[in-house]
């Protein structure tokens, strides 16, 4: 790349290769996925290379482990267009989209676009208009489910129809595996390829998929590209993975797999449904202590009285480390637990956020000892 340099870095940037960038094994960051720019408003959109000069700083040794980056595929659209000397938008739609048919498919925004894109939702149900990130590689495609879907047979051999614009052997080459030690995606997948997640089902065969995250949308597609199965999800809203984990295992067992690793996030929300109820069942025990010595006169607000000043010394610190927690959490743009099971953790936060208060009051209105 002659247009752009890598910032500063005490890591060996000379080493990243292209192979690299497709398996997020570079070492490159996930990069900024908050900063939304609004066509239909007066915005000034940063270039790629600006973007790549605040974003493309190494967290990690080139080809050590698995590191998911949009900023990798946004350093690959960057190559795309010195190697072809065309923009990444026009290469794509005449080299790929176009040959495969994908006629409802673009990187360029347009407000005629046929079907118009509704409005997302984000995770606290909030309408988002529709918006564009200054890089289109990691991310900037408007496609309908059809052209996806068309897209999910293409890289299926055997399957993919006259209009391929890869090999076989390339498609083959997307599906061999790079890294499986994927971090928290070794939950639900056995390793990462070249673009793609990849699992060994139930029955041996090879599963292959791809999700999408953004302000206000959710995507996935999985396949079996040996049986030529495959489906296709777009949701407009940020809530979406236990409904898209649903659909996904009943797609499964419809098909005869018995079942995908996106499934556990199911099995992940029952769990944590059962971790709700224990904070309830606490603060519900303490809250009836508290209340009864209340009115028995048994318990008065008294923060610095001598009697148990070790436990309630202890009730009110795990009342404000908790405290502190939720803070910490209303504050983060972003939380992992709260995108894969948004409705659920809405739920803990409340019956931690009670138990906390309650155990709180219960260390400041100690029990009075009984008078001889």
């Amino acid at each position: 790349i002659k247009s752009w340099r890598f910032p500063e870095s005490r890591f060996s940037t000379e080493k990243i290769t292209v192979r690299q960038l497709l398996s997020h094994t570079a070492g490159l960051p996930l990069g900024d996925i908050f900063n939304l720019y609004f066509p239909e408003r007066d915005q000034e959109i940063p270039s790629l290379q600006e973007c790549l000069s605040a974003e493309a700083r190494p967290v990690q040794e080139p080809g050590s482990t698995f590191f998911y980056s949009n900023t990798g595929y946004n350093l690959l659209e960057l190559l795309i267009e010195e190697v072809t000397g065309r923009d990444f938008a026009e290469y794509m739609q005449s080299d790929i989209l176009g040959p495969l048919g994908m006629h409802n498919s673009t990187f360029v925004w347009s407000a005629e676009l046929d079907p118009p894109v509704p409005f997302g939702y984000d995770l606290a149900g909030e309408a988002i208009p529709v918006y564009v990130y200054p890089e289109k590689g990691s991310g900037g495609l408007f496609a309908t489910v059809e052209d996806i879907a068309v897209f999910v047979a293409a890289g299926m051999p055997g399957f993919s129809g006259v209009n391929a614009v890869l090999s076989d052997r390339s498609i083959n080459a997307l599906y061999t595996p790079v890294a499986d030690r994927l971090g928290v995606y070794s939950l639900v997948f056995d390793s990462y390829g070249l673009g793609h997640y990849l699992e060994i089902l139930p029955n041996d065969k090879l599963a292959v998929s791809h999700g999408g995250q953004g302000t206000g949308w959710m995507t996935h597609f999985h396949s079996v590209p040996e049986t030529g199965e495959g489906i296709v999800i777009l949701t407009n809203s940020q809530r979406s993975w236990p409904a898209i984990a649903q659909i996904l295992t009943a797609w499964a067992r419809w098909s005869g797999f018995s079942s995908v690793g996106m499934g556990r996030i199911v099995w992940g929300s029952n769990l944590l449904w059962v971790l709700v109820g224990l904070p309830w069942a606490s603060w519900l025990w303490l809250a009836w202590g508290l209340a009864a010595g209340v009115l028995k006169k048994a318990r008065r607000f008294l923060p610095l009285a001598a009697e148990s000043q070790l436990r309630r010394l202890a009730q009110g610190g795990v009342s404000a480390a908790l405290l502190a927690g939720l803070y910490w959490c209303s504050q983060q743009d972003y939380l992992l637990i709260s995108s894969l099971f948004p409705l659920v953790s809405d739920w803990l936060q409340i019956s931690v956020l009670i138990f906390s208060v309650v155990l709180l009051l219960t260390a400041l209105c100690p029990a009075q000892a009984s008078a001889s």
